[in-house]
């Protein structure tokens, strides 16, 4: 049965607790949506000497394999970690349910990686996927996980659709073939199904959600036993903090980390200096370096998997010509404002929205590099004249922003070079939601991760199907041709000719812009290695693509079963 006789909080860990107030980063929906930097403006420093996967750290580094008895990390509240009712503005309740209930596939340093099921096998047709699953694997309360588990769990998300992504309407039926065997048939084709779908979607007991009518409002200790490696032990709404203890039974191995604590803290370094926690993320790269240089260990997120990006009104009168949206990006020198306000090396966006260092990336692709006076010309040729004092009077546009931005206001002082007036617009998060979905807005910056994991993104983001305002919601780019790649890549199983089918829609998104990428923003992750060292960058991200360190497979010693 779930534990009630839990261990309480650490006197000295529940005061510390009380004392800190709220972390920083309100970051990605469950399209991974994140705010653009307000990071003051860093210098351009060479990049952070790390290696590209691996966790740096300093010589007394806890010894690898041996168990942990806590580990502090940093994070805001994400809600009760039930998968219907964890937070999603933010990954951190995808990655908090994700320690309590596990999938059939899972992610690490390599990449794709059995988990719940050990194995499987696809049809000729791409059709039939047939999973063999773990054997003797329990859930929380004792209970033997099998293949019934497995047919309940996605017939229950088609009536009460997951809190994340993990499209189940593309599965056509789920049976059972024995009790550790489940077979998957498809509608259709679909490239991403072991990332994006088995691979995100929790498996929930049956013998506990049969039962239960109203997920959401389910709040009972049983709507949290899964088979993951962790228990939650405590759970703070008010202050959105969590206490897990590690699962004694967990099929995959030995759980290093015995308890796991999530801690709210307006000021991670000082946290870290201080003793009080043991890893936390930053976008700072000057904070990063000097908490390098003061002997924590540091990781930097690769790939990047994060943008910063101008959303335009599509259904503007002026905005709908990619003519004016193209000589805005000649006019924005997208690498100065990406060396000063992330210092490091700057990566700056391209046309086709993925990143550089992405697998999926088309070297090819337009790139927009600085060029006022193409930017000049091409205003010039739109009739958009410039009056004596060097204003374009026709064309006074706004950019509507959800906290400080450095990017929005950098934008205002390029513009002006080139003739356009920007009015800067701040908006609450509710008021710019609103303004996003309904489209009452003409250009906005926003910020998002997933960008390192598969390009069906791409699809969903424009072809209205994400599933938050910030991604456009209920708006498609209206362009054929790129609706038809993007249905055509979602089913070519072939990696090569879907690499190709890739690269033209970045190259349609490159001429059309229907969103400009100004760039890609690494994350930093801070901590303390002789707690724990045993962090690294997930291959694609995490599920669908979430560049963070806190992978459930880093907290696990498989060797040791």
């Amino acid at each position: 049965m779930f534990s009630h006789s839990r261990a309480q909080f650490h006197p000295w860990l529940l005061f510390g607790l009380l004392l800190i107030a709220v972390l920083m980063f309100a970051a990605c929906s469950s399209d991974n949506t994140e705010n653009p930097s307000t990071a003051n403006s860093a210098p351009n420093n060479p990049s952070v000497s790390l290696e590209d996967n691996k966790a740096a750290a300093p010589d007394d580094a806890e010894p690898a394999g041996e168990d942990i008895p806590l580990l502090r990390l940093v994070w805001q509240n994400s809600g009760y970690p039930s998968p219907f009712t964890f937070g999603t503005s933010g990954p951190g309740g995808f990655l908090r349910n994700s320690f309590l209930f596990d999938t059939l596939t899972w992610k690490d340093d390599t990449g794709l990686i059995p988990w719940l099921a050990e194995s499987w096998n696809v049809s000729q047709d791409g059709l039939t996927y047939t999973f063999s699953l773990e054997n003797n694997v329990t859930w929380h309360d004792g209970e033997p996980f099998t293949a019934d588990d497995v047919v309940f769990t996605f017939e229950y998300f088609k009536e009460h659709p997951f809190m994340w992504t993990g499209d189940v309407s593309r599965i056509q039926s789920v049976t059972k073939k024995d009790d550790h065997t489940a077979v998957f048939v498809l509608h259709n084709k679909y490239a991403p199904f072991l990332t994006d779908l088995v691979g995100i979607v929790p498996i929930i007991p049956k013998h506990i959600w049969e039962s239960v009518d109203n997920p959401m409002e389910f709040r009972d200790p049983a709507a949290l036993i899964g088979t993951g490696p962790f228990t939650l032990q405590q759970y703070d709404e008010k202050s959105g903090q969590y206490l897990y203890q590690a699962n004694p039974n967990f099929f995959k191995g030995s759980v290093r980390v015995k308890e796991l604590a999530y801690i709210n803290t307006a000021d991670k370094a000082l946290a870290l200096q201080k003793g009080e926690v043991d890893g936390a993320m930053t976008f700072n790269y000057p904070e990063a370096r000097q908490m390098e240089e003061e002997g924590f260990g540091l990781i930097q997120s690769s790939p990047t998997g994060s943008a910063v990006r101008i959303t335009f009104n599509l259904q503007h009168p002026q905005l709908k010509d990619a003519k004016l949206r193209q000589a805005i990006a000649y006019a924005l020198d997208r690498k100065s404002m990406a060396e000063k306000i992330t210092g490091g090396e700057p990566i700056v966006g391209s046309g086709g929205v993925i990143p550089p260092d992405s697998p999926w990336y088309n070297s090819n692709v337009k790139t927009y590099a600085y060029n006022p006076a193409e930017a000049e010309r091409i205003l010039d040729e739109l009739g958009y004249k410039k009056n004596d004092q060097g204003v374009r009077e026709d064309l006074k546009l706004s950019v509507i922003v959800s906290s400080t931005s450095l990017e929005a206001q950098m934008m205002v002082e390029m513009l002006k070079k080139v003739g356009i007036e920007l009015e800067l617009k701040q908006a609450d998060s509710a008021t710019f939601a609103t303004a996003m979905g309904e489209n009452q807005y003409d250009m906005a910056v926003t910020g998002h991760i997933g960008l390192s994991g598969d390009p069906d993104f791409l699809r969903l983001w424009f072809l209205g199907q994400a599933s938050n305002a910030l991604a456009a919601r209920g708006k498609s780019f209206d362009h054929e041709q790129f609706q038809q790649l993007a249905e055509q890549q979602m089913t070519e199983l072939d990696e090569n000719k879907r690499k190709a089918l890739i690269d033209e829609m970045q190259n349609i998104l490159a001429e059309e812009l229907p969103t400009l990428v100004l760039y890609h923003r690494p994350f930093y992750y801070m901590y303390q290695a002789q707690v724990f060292d045993g962090y690294f960058n997930t291959y694609g991200g995490i599920a669908d693509g979430i560049p963070l360190w806190d992978n459930k497979a880093a907290f696990i010693n498989a060797n040791n079963k």
